[in-house]
């Protein structure tokens, strides 16, 4: 029989299996309407022209005064409509439109709602923004080039890359650009300074099933866009890159980089400088670079010293011409040449966007209830008072939450702890007669207090509001309830008053794997998979979350191979009596008796389940998540043997496995765009 699924239904995994691009943002192989038109304009330039347009260079200020500061502009071809199109600089992380201190996203926050619509909302939201600035280019951050440790998209290459592309397809939808790449500070920095290497060269075959699988997954996902190389580290330490994305991937578009320094080869050598060097437009070249953001400060390397080699003959015209095409490839992908945005408001000054309630649903969908003993949250309004314990620096945002609880009918009051409380008799006295406690805390300094006022004897509920994988839970037994909440912004207030007081359900899942600041020896990478290899089981693991109404269960998965692909079905059901958002989680595990990487997220759902309605789910899975890059053929390799796919919802809380036999195959690494599966409850 089948049942009507409730709310929205939605799935995220690999190789172009998920819809929702714009058709004009189409990623297609080489012979592409894209890819012809782009040669066709790049063939109608001339020389100068082409060159021209291999950089984006400071954009003069709208007074003419000097230039503007941190906005760039690539000049177009005026001659053939060719429009000047604005950016940012990539050189540092994204800022908004306002250019308040802070990310565009959240990106943790939006990476723990699993969505894939909530996603995209956010992109089309970033689009009108960047639209009203006059700028049709902006980097979309979470997965990067080079091994980056732990970036704000997430941990998992597949997760971070698909929440990605799912933001880039927001952005094509606006003719905005995204550019897929992240920058140093954007990297969650381990509690011990651990860090990946990155200063030896590395072969882009040994990251194609690494961080270039997250590159690839949000261009495949996005249907469109461009990469970034140089935001980790330069691009002259990944050999082979431009053959893996035009030839292996069949991608059509640019790979941009940020400003001169960070270009191949690290800093411009003193030569170039006087005009006797090419080296550095050399290597650029050779290591697929097609675009160039210049900044006033560095001396540039695609315009001088690159004429300079074309002249000499050790750069080809022909190599210049498909650089452009590159170029262009891309931004007709996003339809900004046809649709660029207007300089006016950028001129004139900006209006405020109209009030959207994208924040608070990503802080409704994404806060991930960690431990909820006692059955403390929902907070009942029949059980009393509730005391919110909080630093000084954090007492606009508990007055704000306390306003929401307080409009749920609890009866609320706000207490501020002084800077370094923590010693008995340090806390307020009300704190010693409350029965219930709300400690917001941002920081391992609240570590202390939250301990002491465990000891008191009430019930406690600790609500994380900073976006540290290694925050220390010391007082983790002692407490009753504690909700990962996320870098706290105030849109967040009446979103988590829902959750707290039960308006909503908590249905967020973790996108990293939560530490506690503990590593196992020698371990580089903090990861699920890292800590798979160790066989050490963390203190909250990837993908991990609770429902604060009910329990669902997993059963009857069956798994079949379909071309390229496998389908996995399963069965979904709720036995409680409340609807919850399940977000059941497929991992691929290779034979074990062959080399390779450990357990991989290779697809997931996100699905509201009625009580009483068990719904038969259907997902399919790339066969690459499965299999070894394969250099000399382009391709992904799976080797002959038996294949286990696990079902569940975390990382290591696994209830139901199927095993398959695969005979050798090769899966062409080719991006896809075609319409996903169509979604059926049985």
């Amino acid at each position: 029989m089948k049942h009507a699924l409730t709310g929205s239904v939605a799935f995220l995994l690999m190789a172009g299996l998920l819809a929702a691009a714009p058709a004009h943002a189409a990623v297609a192989a080489a012979a592409s309407p894209t890819s012809t038109r782009a040669a066709d304009m790049a063939a109608r330039l001339q020389p100068a022209e082409q060159q021209a347009v291999l950089q984006a260079r400071p954009a003069p200020a709208t007074d003419g005064d000097g230039n503007t500061p941190g906005l760039l502009a690539w000049p177009g071809v005026p001659r053939l409509g060719l429009p000047v199109l604005r950016m940012p600089t990539f050189a540092t992380p994204v800022q908004p439109g306002d250019a308040a201190a802070r990310p565009m996203l959240p990106w943790l926050a939006l990476a723990a709602t699993w969505d894939p619509d909530l996603a995209r909302r956010a992109g089309v939201a970033r689009a009108r923004a960047e639209w009203l600035h006059g700028r049709a280019v902006l980097r979309v951050g979470g997965v990067d080039t080079l091994p980056s440790g732990r970036l704000q998209g997430g941990e998992d290459q597949v997760l971070a890359g698909s929440m990605g592309g799912m933001i880039g397809a927001g952005l094509l939808s606006g003719h905005v650009l995204p550019v897929f790449g992240s920058v140093a500070r954007e990297e969650q920095v381990r509690a011990d300074g651990a860090a990946p290497e990155r200063t030896a060269p590395v072969k882009a075959a040994d990251l194609a099933a690494h961080s270039l699988l997250g590159v690839a997954t949000a261009l495949e996902v996005a249907h469109g866009g461009a990469m970034l190389c140089g935001g980790m580290a330069p691009c002259g330490e990944v050999t082979g890159l431009a053959a893996m994305v035009h030839e292996a991937w069949h991608f059509p578009g640019m790979i941009l980089a940020v400003p001169g320094g960070d270009l191949p080869g690290g800093g411009v050598p003193d030569s170039a400088l006087h005009g006797t060097d090419t080296a550095p437009a050399l290597n650029a070249v050779a290591m697929g670079v097609d675009m160039e953001q210049v900044s006033p400060a560095r001396p540039d390397v695609l315009g001088e010293m690159l004429r300079r080699a074309v002249r000499d003959g050790d750069i080809k015209p022909a190599q210049v011409q498909a650089m452009v095409t590159h170029i262009l490839a891309s931004f007709y992908m996003a339809g900004s040449l046809d649709h660029p945005p207007p300089f006016a408001a950028a001129r004139t000054g900006v209006q405020p966007p109209p009030v959207d309630t994208l924040m608070g649903d990503v802080e409704a969908e994404g806060a991930v209830l960690l431990q909820n003993e006692n059955r403390v949250l929902p907070f009942d309004p029949a059980l009393g008072p509730v005391l919110v314990l909080v630093h000084p620096a954090m007492r606009q945002a508990a007055d704000l939450l306390a306003d929401g609880l307080r409009h749920a009918g609890l009866n609320v009051t706000v207490v501020t702890a002084p800077d370094g409380a923590g010693a008995t008799g340090t806390l307020p006295p009300a704190c010693a007669q409350a029965a219930r406690t709300l400690v917001l805390s941002a920081s391992n300094e609240d570590n202390r207090m939250i301990t002491t006022l465990a000891e008191l004897g009430g019930h406690v509920a600790v609500v994380l509001t900073a976006d540290d994988p290694d925050r220390q839970m010391p007082w983790l037994d002692a407490v009753d309830s504690v909700v990962q909440a996320w870098a706290w912004r105030d849109e967040y207030a009446q979103a988590l008053s829902a959750l707290l007081s039960g308006q909503q359900d908590f249905s967020g899942h973790l996108p990293v794997t939560l530490t506690g600041g503990l590593y196992p020896p020698g371990m580089v990478d903090a990861n699920y998979r890292a800590f798979e290899r160790a066989h050490v089981v963390p203190l909250f693991p990837f993908g991990y979350g609770l429902s604060a109404r009910g329990r669902l269960a997993l059963s009857e998965l069956h798994v079949v191979r379909e071309g390229n692909r496998l389908n996995a079905s399963f069965t979904l059901s709720n036995p409680g009596t409340a609807a919850v958002r399940a977000v059941p989680q497929l991992y691929v595990e290779t034979p074990p008796d062959l080399p390779g990487n450990p357990r991989r997220l290779a697809a997931w759902r996100s699905v509201m389940v009625s009580p009483g309605h068990p719904v038969r789910l259907s997902v399919p899975v790339s066969l690459r998540l499965a299999g070894q890059w394969n250099n000399a053929g382009g391709n992904w390799s799976v080797a002959a043997g038996d294949y286990t796919l696990s079902l569940g919802f975390s990382s290591v809380m696994l209830v139901r496995h199927a095993t398959l036999h695969l005979p050798a195959l090769h899966v062409p690494a080719t991006l896809e765009n075609q319409p996903a599966p169509v979604v059926t409850a049985e």
